[in-house]
C-alpha cells in the first residue's frame, strides 16, 4: 500500500512540474505563444525525468542524494545564463536576465521531480513548481495563464494529498527503537557563520538605507534601464536608459513594447527633404502646383498655415541642391526617426510616384490603393493580402522597427510584407494604404513614438527573374497605366540608350541587370550637385553630366526599364544602412539625413522588386535555407573545379600519395629534423638518436612494447651498431656527471650509422633483426 502510494505522489510530482514549466513558457513571451525551442527543451527534460523516475530506487529515500548528483542539480540554475550569449550569436535572439535565471529553475525542477524517490528532493520540485507558478501569474496576462493556473491548483491539491499520505505511512513503519539512538549535543558552526554573515549584510543594508541598496543592486542587473550595462532583449529596468526614455512625451530609441501611445508635435517632412535635396527650382509666373519639399501655394490670408504631415504630393526633379548643413533632428534623446532590428540593408517606403511629367519635370504620386486588404490572423498580427506562392521568393524574414521620431503617420515597414503586428492595435480600420506597399495609421497625423512594428517579409533571388516573370512589354505603347508611361520629349533618346546598354540582353532580370550595372559604374553619385533650371534633369544627367543626386538616379532607371517594357515606379523613403549597425544594441538607427529615392519594378503578381541603381546603396540580399546555402557553396564548388581542374587533379594525386605513404613521410620528416638538428651535446645526440629510431620502428609496424626495456629491444634485433647506440644513450641517461664511454667526437658517427643503417625499409621488413 505505501509503495502504491510513493509511485502516485510521485507520478504527480511529475504532472505538477510539467504545468508548471508550461505555464512559465506562456507567460514568457508577450503574444503567449509557446516557442518550439522552449518546448522541445521541456519535453526532453521531462522525458529524461520520467526515466529516473522509472530506473532510480534508493536504499534511503529520506537522505540527500549523492554530492556530485546536487552540485549537477546546482549547475542547471546558471546554464541558461552561461549558454545566452552562445544563443544570442547563433540564433540573433535572446531573453531577458529573469527568464534566463527562470529557465534554469525550470529545468532544475524537471530533474527534481524525476528524483522525487527521494523525499527530500520531491519537497523541493513541489515548492520550485509553486514558485513558478506564483511568478508565471505576476509577470504576464496572458489568454492562457488564468486556465493553466487552474490545472496547477487542481493538480497541486492533490499532489499535497498524497505527499501527506506517503508521509503518515512512513512514520507509522518508523519504530520507537530507531528513534532512541543518542544524538551527540555538536556546536552548529555552519548555521552560526551563516546567521553572522545575514546580521553583518543586516546592518550594512540599515546603514546605507534600503532604497539606495535597492537601487544599487537594481543597476547591477543588466536590464534595458538603468545608467550602468542594458540589455536589449530586457522588458523594463530602473531610471531611464537607452531603451526607454521616461515622460509622456518620450522618444525612445530602443525595442521596448509598450501600450502607451504618445502624441507630439514636430516639424513635417518637407523640411527634411528640402535639408536633403535642396529647394525646387522657382514655377513659372502665374502657374501654381503643389511640390514635394517646397510650399508653394500660399494661403492668401494671415492665418495659421495648416500643418502638413506628408511628404506632400509631387516630387521635383529640377533642384537648386542642398545649401551648407543639415538640420539636426529636433530630439536628442533618439538616435534617429526609427531604429531596426535585423538584417540590413532595408528599403522603408513613404511615398510612391507613377507618373513622370517631362514638362515640368517632376514625378507625381501614385494612386491610394481602394481597399484596405488586412486580416487579423491572431496575438495582433495581420495578414498583408494574399501572397501566391512563386519560386523566385525565397525564405521570408523577420524584423522590428521602434518609431523614435516619425515626421507622419507611417507604420515603418520592409518591401514585400506579408504580416506584421503592433501590440494592442489588432483592428484592420486602425489603418490605410498611403500608396501600394505604404501603411500608414488610419485618422492620426503622426506615428507615436515608442511603438515597435514586427513584420515578415519576403526576400526574393534577382537570379530567378527570367522574362516571364514580369508583364507583358506595353511600354512602347499608348498606355494610360502611369506605371508604364514615357516621355515623349525624350522617348526617342531614351530607346537608343536601352539598345545600346541592354538590347541584346534577354528580357528579364539579365536586362534590369545591365541598366543598373551601366549607372552604378559609368555615372558618379553627388548629393550637392546643382541642376540648371533650363534643361531637362533626366537628359542633363545621363548625356552631359553622369553625375547627380539619387533622385536622378531613380528617375533615369525607370524611364530606361520603362523603354524596356518594364512597369516601373520611384519610390522616396529611408535607407537603413548595414554601415551604421550598432554592435552594442544590435540596432540600426534611421535618421533623416537617410532620406534616399529609389526605383521599383513590377512583378506579374503586383508585387514591387526594389532595385538600386545609386553606387554605395544595395538591396536586401535573400535569406536563404539550409539546403539553399548548401546548393549554392556545391555550385561555386563546381564552377571553382571546373576552372582549375588541372590543379586540382594535381593535387588529388599528390594528396592520395601522401595518404598512402604517409608513415614513410613521417619518417622523413622526422628523420630530416634530427639531420638538421641532432643535438646541443652528445647526451641529446644520442638521446634524440633512440627516440628517433624508436619512432621509426613504431612507424614501419614494430612498436616497442611498454613494458619493454630499450636494452631488451635492441637485443631482439641482434645488430651490434643498434645495441651500441642504445648501450650510449643509457649511458647518457643514467650517467649524467659521467663523460662518453667512447670518444665524444665518434658519437655523432655512431649515431649516424645506426640511423642510416635502421632504415624505414629494414625495420618494414618481417624480421628485422635477422641477417640477410
Amino acid at each position: 500500500m505505501a509503495r502504491n502510494a510513493n509511485l502516485a505522489v510521485r507520478i504527480v510530482t511529475l504532472a505538477l512540474m510539467a504545468v508548471a514549466y508550461a505555464t512559465c513558457e506562456v507567460a514568457a513571451y508577450l503574444d503567449g505563444i509557446p516557442r518550439a525551442t522552449g518546448v522541445i527543451v521541456g519535453c526532453l527534460f521531462l522525458a529524461l525525468a520520467i526515466v529516473l523516475n522509472i530506473t532510480l530506487r534508493p536504499k534511503n529515500p529520506d537522505a540527500l542524494p549523492s554530492r556530485k548528483l546536487t552540485l549537477l542539480l546546482g549547475g542547471l540554475l546558471v546554464t541558461p545564463v552561461v549558454a545566452e550569449p552562445l544563443l544570442r550569436k547563433v540564433t540573433g535572439d535572446g531573453l531577458p536576465l529573469e527568464m534566463q535565471l527562470v529557465n534554469g529553475l525550470r529545468i532544475l525542477g524537471l530533474l527534481l521531480a524525476g528524483l522525487s524517490a527521494w523525499t527530500k528532493c520531491r519537497r523541493l520540485a513541489g515548492v520550485v513548481a509553486l514558485f513558478l507558478a506564483l511568478f508565471s501569474s505576476a509577470m504576464g496576462d496572458q489568454a492562457a495563464i488564468p486556465y493553466l493556473l487552474v490545472a496547477f491548483a487542481l493538480t497541486g491539491g492533490l499532489w499535497l494529498v498524497l505527499e501527506y499520505q506517503s508521509v503518515g505511512n512512513a512514520t507509522a513503519a518508523t519504530t520507537v527503537g530507531e528513534l532512541s539512538e543518542r544524538v551527540e549535543l555538536k556546536m552548529p558552526y555552519r548555521e552560526a557563520m551563516i546567521f553572522g554573515l545575514l546580521a553583518v549584510l543586516a546592518a550594512g543594508v540599515a546603514f546605507a538605507g534600503p532604497k539606495r541598496v535597492m537601487f544599487t543592486i537594481g543597476e547591477l542587473m543588466p536590464t534595458s534601464g538603468g545608467t550602468g550595462q542594458t540589455d536589449p532583449f530586457a522588458r523594463s529596468g530602473i531610471g531611464d536608459g537607452p531603451e526607454e526614455v521616461a515622460g509622456d512625451n518620450a522618444n525612445a530609441a530602443g525595442m521596448v513594447e509598450s501600450e502607451k501611445m504618445i502624441e507630439d508635435n514636430s516639424d513635417s517632412l518637407i523640411d527634411a527633404v528640402n535639408d536633403m535635396y535642396g529647394p525646387p527650382h522657382k514655377p513659372k509666373k502665374n502657374q501654381e502646383r503643389m511640390v514635394a519639399a517646397g510650399k508653394v501655394d500660399i494661403i492668401q490670408n494671415h492665418k495659421k498655415l495648416p500643418m502638413n504631415r506628408k511628404p506632400s504630393r509631387e516630387f521635383e526633379t529640377s533642384r537648386a541642391g542642398p545649401k551648407g548643413e543639415k538640420k539636426k533632428l529636433t530630439s536628442e534623446a533618439a538616435r534617429g526617426v526609427f531604429e531596426v532590428e535585423g538584417r540590413t540593408p532595408l528599403h522603408v517606403r513613404l511615398v510612391a510616384y507613377d507618373n513622370y511629367d517631362a514638362v515640368d519635370h517632376r514625378w507625381l504620386e501614385a494612386r491610394k490603393p481602394s481597399g484596405i486588404g488586412l486580416e487579423p490572423i491572431g496575438n495582433d498580427w495581420m495578414q498583408v493580402g494574399l501572397f501566391r506562392e512563386a519560386d523566385w521568393y525565397s525564405q521570408d524574414d523577420r524584423h522590428r522597427l521602434k518609431v523614435a521620431d516619425l515626421k507622419d503617420n507611417l507604420v515603418p515597414t520592409p518591401s514585400l510584407l506579408t504580416q506584421f503586428r503592433i501590440q494592442r492595435v489588432d483592428k484592420t480600420h486602425h489603418y490605410e494604404w498611403d500608396f501600394d506597399g505604404v501603411l500608414a495609421l488610419a485618422g492620426r497625423t503622426r506615428t507615436p513614438p515608442g511603438i515597435v512594428v514586427a513584420t515578415q517579409c519576403r526576400t526574393l533571388d534577382p537570379r530567378r527573374l527570367g522574362g516571364t516573370v514580369f508583364p507583358t512589354p506595353i511600354a512602347k505603347q499608348n498606355s494610360s497605366e502611369n506605371s508604364t508611361n514615357l516621355p515623349e520629349a525624350f522617348k526617342a533618346e531614351l530607346d537608343r540608350i536601352t539598345e545600346q546598354w541592354a538590347g541584346q540582353q534577354p528580357r528579364g532580370w539579365p536586362q534590369i541587370a545591365s541598366i543598373l550595372t551601366r549607372l552604378r559604374n559609368e555615372y558618379t553619385l553627388e548629393r550637392k550637385a546643382k541642376i540648371p533650371s533650363d534643361v531637362s534633369p533626366v537628359m542633363w544627367f545621363l548625356k552631359d553630366s553622369r553625375h547627380g543626386p539619387d533622385h536622378l538616379f531613380a528617375t533615369s532607371a525607370a524611364l530606361l526599364l520603362r523603354s524596356l517594357g518594364y512597369p516601373t515606379r520611384v519610390c522616396m523613403g529611408y535607407y537603413a544602412s548595414p554601415e551604421f549597425y550598432d554592435r552594442e544594441t544590435d540596432h540600426t538607427p534611421v535618421t533623416v539625413n537617410d532620406l534616399h529615392l529609389w526605383p521599383e519594378v513590377q512583378l506579374k503578381d503586383g508585387q514591387w522588386l526594389v532595385i538600386e541603381p545609386t553606387p554605395g546603396y544595395s538591396v536586401l540580399p535573400p535569406l536563404r535555407t539550409w539546403s539553399e546555402w548548401a546548393n549554392d557553396q556545391y555550385t561555386a564548388i563546381a564552377a571553382f573545379a571546373r576552372r582549375n581542374v588541372v590543379m586540382l587533379i594535381a593535387a588529388g594525386s599528390l594528396l592520395t600519395v601522401l595518404v598512402w605513404r604517409r608513415r614513410r613521410v613521417w619518417d622523413y620528416v622526422l628523420s630530416l629534423q634530427w639531420w638538421l638538428r641532432p643535438g646541443r651535446d652528445w647526451r641529446e645526440t644520442s638521446l634524440r638518436a633512440v627516440q628517433l629510431l624508436d619512432r621509426r620502428s613504431t612507424l614501419a609496424g614494430h612498436r616497442r612494447e611498454a613494458s619493454q626495456s630499450l636494452a631488451d629491444w635492441s637485443n631482439a634485433f641482434s645488430d651490434s651498431s643498434l645495441t651500441r647506440l642504445v648501450q650510449l644513450a643509457e649511458w647518457a641517461a643514467y650517467a649524467p656527471n659521467l663523460p662518453p664511454p667512447i670518444p665524444e667526437a665518434d658519437v655523432l658517427p655512431v649515431c649516424r650509422d645506426a640511423i642510416r643503417e635502421w632504415s624505414f625499409d629494414k625495420f618494414s621488413s618481417p624480421q628485422p633483426g635477422s641477417s640477410e
